[in-house]
Formats: C-alpha cells, structure tokens, sequence
C-alpha cells in the first residue's frame, strides 16, 4: 500500500503542527501494518510492488482552551484503476491538559490500520 500525508483540509492550518500529526498517523498506520498479517502491507519503496493507495485529510484540527478537535478521513482505494474500495473517517475530542496532540494522532493510525486490517 502507498501511503501518502494526510493533507489539510479546510478546517486545519497549513502548518508544521499539521504536518506532524499527518505523520505520526502515517507511522501508526505504517508500524501496523508491518506487525500484522494482511494483504495491505507497506513496501519498503512505495512507489513500486504496491496495488493499493491510502490518502487522507486533517479535515479539522484547532484549540479551544484546554482541548483541541482532531477530525481526519481517508480512503483506500486500488492504484490501477483509483476504484475507492474503503472509506474512513474519525474525529476525537484531545485534553491537552493529559494528552499529547501527536500521541493521538499516531493511536488514530493504529485505529486505521486495524479497520484496514479488519477487512482484508
């Protein structure tokens, strides 16, 4: 599977923050998939072997005091012919107070990886 950043959407900024959290669900997804048993694994080059493409957005990600709103959504589909085969979409509600921004981040590409892996 190709994995690509999750862009911004409309209600994030275009920022290092933003991009963070992109990876770090990127690496959730990433690190589970290699420890699992599916037929959506991460080639170690990703643009070769690959039949299946992830892309997502940070549709909403902002503060309000003590807490912040991750919303994210994504898809999987086929690289060949760009048929969407899944379609997922989460949102969290993150203290800031007792979590980290990037600890849920990378929990939410966990998240996603055992829903992938859960419907191969």
């Amino acid at each position: 599977m190709v994995l690509g950043p999750f862009k911004p959407g409309p209600g994030a900024a275009a920022d290092d923050e933003t991009d963070q959290l992109s990876l770090m669900v990127i690496k959730g997804i990433k690190d589970t998939l290699l420890k699992s048993n599916t037929q959506f694994t991460v080639p170690a080059d990703d643009t070769k072997g690959s039949d299946f493409y992830l892309d997502g957005y940070i549709e909403d990600y902002g503060s309000k005091g003590r807490f912040a709103q991750l919303s994210i959504d994504g898809e999987i589909g086929l690289r060949e012919t760009g048929e969407r085969i899944f379609i997922f979409q989460t949102s969290v509600k993150i203290d800031l107070k007792t979590q980290k921004p990037e600890t849920t981040a990378y929990q939410i590409g966990v998240a996603v990886a055992h829903f992938i892996g859960s419907r191969a």
